[in-house]
């Protein structure tokens, strides 16, 4: 993960997010109600991933959240643990999961 990154417009709807030794990381294309995202970091493959988003903010939070990423465990505290099941949300493990109603047969 780089210790720092920039983000630089190169022209209208045309931005680039750069670190200093990784190069570019995503580039950010569009206008008005469509801002593509484009994932250029190493091991992921090269141009490997394009979200859409309909607002630029939402396409740069999403960016920034994927770099400022830290996993931290406080010292002295016990790490909270989550069960997969519980972030596997599917319709066949969740009842509200994806294509659900919300209604359950009783």
């Amino acid at each position: 993960m780089p210790l720092s990154f920039s983000v630089n417009r190169r022209n209208f709807g045309h931005w680039d997010i750069t670190a200093r030794d990784h190069g570019r990381l995503f580039r950010l294309r569009g206008g008005p109600s469509q801002w593509d995202v484009i994932d250029e970091r190493v091991g992921k493959g090269q141009n490997s991933t394009m979200l859409t988003f309909k607002e630029q903010s939402a396409a740069m939070s999403y960016i920034c959240a994927e770099l400022m990423h830290e996993l931290l465990t406080v010292e002295g505290q016990n790490p909270r643990i989550m069960e997969s099941w519980n972030i596997n949300w599917t319709a066949e493990n969740d009842p509200l999961g994806p294509g659900k109603t919300g209604v359950m047969d009783v």
